[in-house]
C-alpha cells in the first residue's frame, strides 16, 4: 500500500514539474556550491542579464556560510522547496548609485503560443537585514533574452507583477506572486524584478534599524498554460489581470478566453463608473482606449456575462490594470 501511495505521489510531482515551463524552477539544480556573492551562474540554467550581482543561496555552502541555506548572509530562511533559492537588490535609497537593480532571467523549455493562456507564479521573502519593503516585484516574458549593460532598471512592463500597495513585508513565510498571461505568440525568456525606477517604486520602511534598501529572495518559478491549472470540466473561462496596450504586439488587447462560450457581453467601467468599453463578441479585445483617446494607467473594473454551449450561464466581476 505504502509503495502505491509514493508511486501515485510520484507520478503525480513528475507530472506537475512537465507542465512547468520553467527550466531548474526551484534553483535545486546545481553546477557548483555557491562560496561568494553573485554567483547566480552556479545554478543551472539561470543567468544574470545586467551587471548586477544577483546571489544563489544554497544548502551544500559549508565552507563559508555567506550563501547557505538557511543561514544566508541576508538573514535566515528556508527554501519554499527544496535547499537552495536565489536573492536580488531590488533598489533602496541608501544605494549608490540610485536606481541599482539586480535581476535574474532563464530561458524556457518551449515558446509560447500566440492566444493561449498562461499561469505564471513565485514565490518572494524579504530578507531580515533590511530595512524596507516594496510592492513593485513582477516578470517579464519576451521573446528574446532582455540584457543590459548597466545596473539600472531595464525598459519593460512586466505582464505579472504584484499590486500595488501590497507590501512584500514577511520574512518568515514565503508571498506568492502570480496572475495570468495571453500570451501573443515566441515569448522564450522570464525575467523577474523590480522594473520601476526608485521615484515610482512603491517602499514602505519595516525596520530602520536594518539596511536601507529592498533585498529579496526568489523560488518556485511556474509558467504553465492556463487549462493545466483549471478543475477538468467543460465549461472555464479567463480574464488576465494586466494588460499593456502600448503598441508593442505584446500583450496590447484585453480579451475573455475560455471552453465551451457561446455567448458573451463584457463591461469595463473606470473608478468613476464611467463604461469606456463595452462587448458582445468574444474575438473583440479592449485596446485601452476610450472615445479613440488613450486611457493612463488605472486599474479598471469589469462585468462578465457567459453562457456556455450546454446553456450554462455565469457572471463575474474583477480588476483589470492597464500598463503602459
Amino acid at each position: 500500500m505504502k509503495k502505491g501511495f509514493a508511486f501515485i505521489l510520484l507520478f503525480f510531482f513528475m507530472k506537475v514539474e512537465a507542465q512547468n515551463l520553467v527550466p531548474n524552477w526551484s534553483f535545486e539544480d546545481t553546477i557548483q556550491c555557491p562560496d561568494n556573492f553573485g554567483q547566480l551562474n552556479r545554478t543551472q540554467y539561470w543567468f544574470n542579464p545586467t551587471t548586477g550581482t544577483p546571489d544563489y543561496f544554497n544548502s551544500c555552502d559549508t565552507r563559508t556560510w555567506y550563501m547557505n541555506v538557511p543561514y544566508t548572509a541576508f538573514g535566515f530562511q528556508n527554501a519554499h522547496t527544496g535547499n537552495a533559492f536565489s536573492g536580488s537588490v531590488y533598489g533602496g535609497p541608501n544605494l549608490t548609485p540610485p536606481n541599482n537593480r539586480e535581476y535574474i532571467e532563464v530561458q524556457l523549455t518551449d515558446s509560447l503560443i500566440n492566444g493561449r493562456c498562461y499561469y505564471i507564479s513565485f514565490y518572494v521573502s524579504r530578507a531580515n537585514n533590511c530595512s524596507m519593503a516594496i510592492s513593485n516585484i513582477g516578470c517579464f516574458l519576451s521573446p528574446n533574452a532582455i540584457t543590459s549593460t548597466n545596473i539600472f532598471p531595464l525598459p519593460v512592463i512586466p505582464q505579472i507583477e504584484n499590486t500595488i500597495g501590497n507590501y512584500l513585508t514577511d520574512t518568515l513565510d514565503w508571498m506568492k506572486i502570480s496572475g495570468t498571461f495571453v500570451s501573443s505568440g515566441g515569448e522564450k525568456y522570464i525575467t523577474i524584478g523590480n522594473f520601476h525606477d526608485d521615484s515610482t517604486t512603491d517602499s514602505v520602511t519595516v525596520d530602520s534599524r536594518q539596511y536601507g534598501f529592498y533585498y529579496y529572495f526568489i523560488d518556485d518559478v511556474s509558467v504553465i498554460p492556463c487549462e493545466d491549472t483549471l478543475p477538468v470540466v467543460n465549461n472555464n473561462f479567463f480574464v488576465p489581470n494586466a494588460f499593456s496596450p502600448n503598441g508593442d504586439g505584446n500583450n496590447d488587447f484585453l480579451f475573455v478566453r475560455g471552453k465551451n462560450i457561446d455567448q458573451l457581453s463584457i463591461s469595463v467601467y473606470d473608478r468613476w463608473g464611467q463604461r469606456v468599453f463595452q462587448t458582445n463578441n468574444i474575438n473583440e479585445g479592449w485596446d485601452g482606449k476610450y472615445n479613440g483617446e488613450e486611457l493612463e494607467n488605472a486599474v479598471f473594473v469589469y462585468f462578465l456575462t457567459l453562457t456556455y454551449s450546454d446553456g450554462k450561464t455565469e457572471v463575474k466581476k474583477g480588476n483589470i490594470s492597464l500598463i503602459r
